[in-house]
């Protein structure tokens, strides 16, 4: 490695999270910092530029980052094994991922998001910049943390190197005292705790570590071998007793299995709440679902109902105890309808689990049949199996009854302007017709009698088409009523002037 100009090879397939990456190392003073977005390409920017360190995420395509760890921890191209790597993740964030990192030989495993000053001393401990001290060792590859109290220099010695050299940080007290200030500062997974302490009681502070820290695993050492004492460290909390004299295989077994009980009830934890956030996601689902206005319910492939919302009971009229392990298309389906569950399913199949109809006739309980817009979508099993599917409808009477409001505003608005249209081009001949029929009568001595009657019934007419004319001009001055849907306003005739 070139002590002044390493190479660093970051693996992500997250863009930004790579980009921040590469520039968090360059302005650490790391200049020649190698992208790969997937683990082939890490594992050709490996054979090809011979990287002094591989920083690489757990999660990415054709190749994920433990396997990419163990191809480089393998022989398969020289010097690949000797390259330390750094494994990240924001996905697995728990014990069972740092174990097998772990397994996989990783240099350490980092939890995102992190802080950079943690990345940057992660990265010059990696290339040997700087030296590891016992604040690092939780950054590092080791078996874990334990803390040995014991107030004989001799067997707090044979600890220290016995368990050190097995992979463990080991941190020793001589005291109660400076044991709770340690046990209370630094994270640990284990303790091994004498019985008799020369300034207090060991079962004493076996109480108070099961209080402070109950996650942490003790193992009792005593050289007493009573059933009595042994039972009461076991009541007290003692995770496991070790039994003076002792040899240095019986500790190193005794701690290997305290830490594999140390993870089980790590892991129990982490997934309890991971089950208590699945329960609180689950009930909002619930609550979402079933305040929903829109019908939503699945059926098995079968059409068994399996979910009714309270949605579907306003809108089909039936309860969820009327549906729920009944066939669907029985109650919901049109006599005359012919596609059944089944047909959705394999309909879902062909087109890639989902299937939306603008318009599907449906029938309520009181028998009513009704227009609807639904969507479906496939429920899927682990193996890729349609076992299913969900469906969210919405009766769409409302918005047809809309689009007929349009259409009658709309020829009653046509009808008004030919009443404007007719009134302007009918009114003006018609004046003219009746003006000059008044002027003959007047200008002309000589007619007839029944000329004049002609003349007073041409009159007549064009004044009860002036009349009619009129009444058009009236109505196309209408009142207008506001109808309150999505604001459209129609034009009433029947209260025209």
């Amino acid at each position: 490695m070139n002590e002044n100009r390493p190479i660093i090879l970051v693996a992500n397939d997250d863009r930004a999270t790579l980009e921040l990456t590469v520039a968090q190392l360059r302005q650490r003073g790391y200049p020649t910092v190698l992208a790969a977005s997937d683990g082939e390409e890490t594992i050709e920017h490996t054979r090809r530029h011979k990287p002094d360190l591989v920083i690489s995420d757990v999660s990415m395509p054709k190749m994920d980052g433990f396997q990419v760890c163990r191809i480089l921890k393998s022989p398969l191209f020289d010097g690949s094994e000797t390259i330390p790597v750094i494994l990240t993740s924001a996905t697995y964030r728990d014990v069972i991922a740092e174990q097998v990192a772990r397994n996989a030989k990783a240099f350490a495993y980092l939890q995102q998001p992190h802080e950079a000053d943690t990345l940057y001393r992660l990265v010059d401990l990696a290339l040997r910049r700087v030296e590891p001290d016992f604040a690092d060792r939780q950054l590092l590859r080791y078996l874990g943390t334990i803390a040995v109290v014991d107030d004989d220099p001799d067997i707090v010695r044979l600890l220290e190197r016995s368990l050190s050299l097995d992979g463990w940080c080991v941190l020793t007290a001589a005291t109660t005292t400076d044991a709770k200030t340690l046990i209370s500062s630094v994270p640990l997974q284990l303790v091994l705790l004498d019985h008799h302490m020369p300034d207090g009681n060991g079962l004493e502070l076996l109480k108070w570590i099961k209080s402070k820290r109950p996650e942490a695993v003790v193992i009792m050492i005593t050289a007493d071998s009573s059933e009595e004492l042994l039972m009461e460290l076991i009541k007290s909390g003692a995770d496991d007793y070790i039994r003076k004299p002792f040899d240095t295989e019986s500790i190193a077994s005794a701690c290997r299995n305290a830490l594999n009980k140390y993870n089980f009830l790590r892991i129990h934890e982490q997934f309890q709440e991971k089950i208590e956030k699945l329960r609180s996601v689950t009930d909002y689902l619930d609550l979402v679902i079933n305040l929903s206005h829109e019908a939503i319910f699945s059926c098995d492939q079968f059409g068994r109902v399996r979910i009714w919302n309270r949605g579907a009971e306003r809108m089909y009229g039936y309860s969820a105890d009327e549906m729920v392990g009944n066939v669907a298309d029985d109650f919901l389906d049109p006599a005359d309808h012919q596609r059944k569950s089944p047909d959705v399913v394999r309909i879902l199949k062909q087109r890639g689990g989902s299937l939306v109809e603008t318009e599907i006739l449906r029938r309520k309980k009181c028998g009513e049949i009704f227009p609807v817009y639904a969507t479906y979508s496939a429920i899927v099993n682990s193996d890729g199996e349609y076992i299913g599917f969900s469906v969210i409808e919405r009766d769409v009477t409302p918005a047809r009854q809309l689009e007929e409001e349009k259409i009658k505003s709309a020829r009653l608005r046509a009808i008004t302007q030919t009443a404007v249209t007719a009134n302007d081009q009918v009114n003006t001949p018609l004046g003219v017709i009746l003006g000059y029929s008044q002027l003959l009568q007047k200008t002309i001595p000589t007619l007839t009698p029944e000329q004049v009657a002609a003349l007073e019934i041409i009159q007549q007419q064009v004044l009860k088409i002036k009349g009619i004319m009129n009444k058009l001009r009236l109505m196309s001055d209408p009142i207008v009523k506001n109808y309150s849907i999505e604001g459209v306003t129609m034009l009433d005739l029947t209260q025209s002037r």
